[in-house]
């Protein structure tokens, strides 16, 4: 037999052992930063630079301090835009949401809990960090951390405050709920391309449709012996942070517990490539924060169009007997892809209650069957469910 040949390689020249992606992604990357720099260079020639706006988002308390978030970009009149049932006008606002001025560079000021600090935002506008503040089990659910920005390279900076409200537990929380957000609490028809943009785009959260039952169900996860908010709610999803308002008023509208979204960056860096990963970008933020609140154990909803009960299996497999129960919306019609189908599986074998149905129904029996919710709570979400088919 004869011996395997080494592969040859021409004198002088070495392989190269970057792939033709990654290869790309560096180049598109660059590309990215170069036109970002020339705009910002026509911005600046012809006068046509605007208003900075300090957009925090909702924070978290850790065991090792104080998670915030939040973003610096020109203010585009989006967030403050009154509803509209205008179809061009909502893709409009989609758009400006999409192509933001980011501000790299910008300084914020922090104040909370007699501390105070500076941060700097990045390249894309994001300021992000763990304050060195331990605010304790207080009884109300909600702390602010005051935010200034002090300047903007290359903007008039006029004084400009915002409050960033964080959200904590106090000691009679039971457990904590992580949830999707796209075609669990939300109708965006993620399964169909098409149908999927045309909702994300020409839709304001007025116009976006809940599915039945939702508020009833949440509210009654989230309370508890401290009130209506004694369990936490916190919602991962692979949308951009670019629609977090839109989700922001959407909660508030259909009467959704608030709590604390872990969305995603897209964009062209090497580790991003326009959306990353959709798997690793949810359970990455799952550990976070079921590694933020050690002593609960969590209820984890989600649905059949992506890999929710894959990855919240795999979050089970690494939090051993930390995840209590599992509803996995149906939108698929009972068919299951293998991904589901196994997931589904493997959180049975380790003993997890799991739901997969059309509607919360079954969710919120369950729920009420382990002791989280009462049975008032239950009829509530049927009475929702009825409502709605009676209408349809």
């Amino acid at each position: 037999m004869p011996a395997c040949r080494r592969r040859q390689t021409l004198p002088g020249k070495a392989v190269d052992p970057m792939p033709v992606t990654t290869r790309l992604r560096t180049l598109l990357h660059k590309a990215e930063g170069g036109f970002d720099r020339a705009r910002w260079a026509f911005k600046r020639r012809t006068g046509l630079i605007g208003t900075p706006l300090l957009v925090p988002y909702r924070g978290m308390a850790t065991p090792q301090g104080v998670w915030i978030r939040g973003r610096v970009l020109e203010d585009e009149g989006v967030t403050t835009a009154p509803h509209s049932d205008s179809t061009l006008r909502n893709v409009w606002l989609t758009l400006k949401r999409y192509e933001t001025d980011e501000i790299k560079g910008a300084r914020i000021a922090w104040r909370a809990l007699g501390q105070s600090g500076e941060l700097v935002s990045d390249g894309e506008g994001y300021f992000d960090a763990v304050l060195p503040l331990h605010p304790g089990p207080e009884t109300a659910p909600w702390f602010c951390v005051e935010l200034e920005l002090l300047s903007a390279p290359f903007h008039e900076v006029k004084p400009l405050g915002a409050e960033m409200k964080v959200r904590r537990h106090g000691r009679s929380a039971r457990f904590g709920v992580i949830s999707d957000i796209d075609d669990t609490i939300v109708k965006t028809g993620a399964t169909n391309f098409l149908k999927h943009w045309r909702t994300v785009v020409a839709n304001s959260a007025r116009s976006r449709t809940a599915f039945p039952g939702v508020s009833h169900l949440y509210r009654a996860l989230a309370k508890g012996g401290e009130g209506p908010e004694t369990n936490p709610i916190f919602y991962v999803s692979s949308s951009p942070w670019n629609l977090y308002d839109l989700f922001e008023s959407f909660l508030a509208l259909r009467k959704i517990p608030h709590g604390p979204m872990f969305l995603k960056d897209f964009g062209l860096d090497r580790d991003k490539w326009l959306t990353g990963g959709h798997d690793g970008h949810k359970l990455e933020m799952i550990e976070r924060i079921m590694d933020a609140h050690p002593d609960l154990s969590f209820v984890l909803i989600g649905d059949s169009g992506q890999r929710d009960a894959a990855i919240y299996a795999e979050a089970a497999r690494r939090h051993e007997g930390r995840v209590l129960a599992v509803h996995i919306r149906d939108v698929t019609r009972g068919i299951l892809t293998d991904h589901a189908g196994e997931g589904l599986a493997a959180l049975r074998q380790m003993g997890i209650a799991v739901t997969n149905a059309e509607t919360l129904f079954e969710a919120a029996a369950s729920a009420h069957e382990m002791g989280l919710i009462d049975a008032d709570d239950v009829e509530s979400v049927r009475k929702a469910i009825e409502e709605r088919h009676g209408e349809g």
